[in-house]
């Protein structure tokens, strides 16, 4: 397939086109390569300058909350010999996933064009009754340069698009205005200053750690908002040998909890995983996003923080008391000039991305995106997803799709519930439609860090009682999207 120039606009084409070379995009390119031949052309396409997504840019502080073996690119090896609950460092993961990368780059023709933005992913019809996708990208710092790519097949793996953080824009004249990734840089770990954590989710969490455990005895508030809660890592992974005879597989308890679902009754089910299988720094938290946490952890942070505030920051002024946090419930706190201000707001699900299947009216495009999920993990879905693309069966799935996006909004405890049902679900039909082998090299699997006679008799369940699961959960979800107005179903429902 040969490049050619169109006046100012580069042509080229290929085999197929990835957009996106985060966990999510790395799982596509791992699985294409067992699909394509060394010859075959795919070009790889990310508005970073590298591999590894959020990961090229993360907090220097940053630590994975899950058991490393399982955030990889399809079965690929850490190549070192930690046990499988040490929480691999951010600067880790990104030498994993670039690792990873290098040694797929040889498995097919890959073609890379980092530093470059897609603007229009668009099927076209190219003769023959055949479709092709015509994909338009350009360098982030010259969108003049235009360059034109088609491809036979795309997988747009966007995962969340996680934007990332900005300072707040806080009134006072008094106080600093940061984001994690800029602590180090702006000296935090290097003053006694007071801090004030804004969010309370995985963000909120390293950055309490770290300012523990580097600046012990400093004043530390965390604005909480509703609060957070977090799947228990001492049961969903426990250390070493435990997990020989301690721990909940994660197959088991999306079992209970989507068993347990019927669409109607989400705080009930919410409820029972917050008594059964989370950990929290306050009773009353009320979010969860599939973050994980140690009871160890939890009570550091409660040895380390000097104060929880249940409440949602609003701005923080000067006036004739001194400097004052302005709270959304109407409240006040009292701030020492100097405090700094750390944004770890939540920044997922908070836009308005425009509506799309997972797989396009032609079955030329496949997106991993939150407005047609099908897994709670997009490296998850980034890998089932291009084996079912990448051998034609996609379309005769039958797998269900949730506009999280959408879902999100609607507040409570919904989204939560519903994705517990639907992980379980489409796990179920995917191990249906796949060969064994495509199960095999999935490294992704969290139940993996069990022995195998751990293991076994999960599998032995659900391949028992699978389709009665399938039943269940599939009338859950239809009465979520017929209570809540979502898309949510198979393909021809959510179309």
């Amino acid at each position: 397939m040969a490049d050619v120039s169109n006046g100012t606009v580069e042509v080229e084409t290929c085999d197929l086109c990835i957009i996106g070379a985060g966990i999510a995009g790395l799982n596509a390119l791992f699985v294409a390569a067992q699909y394509l031949a060394s010859t075959d052309k795919v070009i790889l396409i990310d508005r970073k300058g590298g591999p590894g997504g959020m990961w090229t840019e993360i907090y220097d502080y940053a630590r994975l909350h899950q058991p490393h073996p399982a955030f990889t690119v399809g079965d690929m090896s850490w190549g070192w010999s930690r046990p499988a609950h040490y929480l691999s460092t951010g600067a880790e993961v990104a030498a994993h996933l670039a690792a990873c990368f290098t040694q797929l780059r040889d498995k097919v023709n890959l073609v890379d064009y980092f530093a470059h933005t897609a603007t229009r992913c668009d099927e076209v019809s190219v003769g023959e009754g055949r479709t092709a996708v015509r994909v338009e990208i350009h360098p982030n710092d010259a969108p003049e340069r235009r360059r034109i790519i088609t491809a036979k097949k795309v997988i747009r793996a966007i995962g969340f698009d996680i934007p990332a953080l900005e300072p707040l824009p806080l009134q006072s004249n008094y106080v600093l205005s940061t984001t994690p990734q800029r602590l180090s840089a702006d000296g935090v770990f290097d003053t006694r200053a007071p801090v004030y954590i804004v969010g309370g989710g995985k963000t909120g969490m390293d950055t309490a750690h770290a300012l523990v455990e580097r600046t012990p005895r400093r004043r530390i508030t965390l604005l909480n908002g509703n609060g957070t809660v977090f799947a228990n890592r001492d049961i969903l992974a426990p250390a070493g040998m435990r997990t020989w005879w301690r721990g909940r597989l994660f197959t088991s308890i999306f079992r209970d909890l989507a068993m347990r679902f019927d669409g109607t009754n989400a705080d009930d089910v919410f409820d029972h995983f917050r008594t059964t299988s989370s950990v929290s720094l306050d009773p009353s938290d009320k979010q969860f996003f599939f973050g994980i946490l140690s009871e160890a952890e939890v009570d550091e942070l409660d040895w380390g923080l000097d104060q929880i505030v249940n409440d949602y920051l609003e701005d923080v002024v000067d006036g004739d008391r001194g400097t004052m946090a302005v709270l959304r419930g109407g409240g006040r706190l009292p701030v020492v000039p100097g405090s700094i201000f750390v944004n770890c707001t939540g920044h997922m699900l908070r836009h308005n991305h425009p509506y799309e299947p997972y797989l396009s009216e032609r079955g030329a495009v496949l997106s991993i995106t939150p407005r047609s999920m099908t897994h709670f993990l997009t490296s998850m879905a980034g890998y089932l997803l291009s084996h079912l693309f990448l051998s034609d069966t996609l379309k005769d799935a039958e797998l269900y799709a949730l506009d999280g996006e959408a879902l999100r909004r609607q507040g409570g405890h919904i989204y939560q519930t519903s994705l517990f049902s639907l992980t379980f679900l489409n796990t179920i039909i995917a191990h249906e439609a796949l060969p064994f082998r495509a199960m095999n090299r999935c490294g992704l699997d969290f139940d993996r860090i069990y022995p195998l006679h751990r293991r076994v008799p999960a599998m032995i369940d659900v391949k028992r009682n699978g389709s009665r699961y399938v039943k269940h959960c599939r009338t859950s979800l239809d009465r979520v999207r017929d209570t809540y107005g979502v898309q949510c179903g198979p393909l021809k429902m959510a179309a």
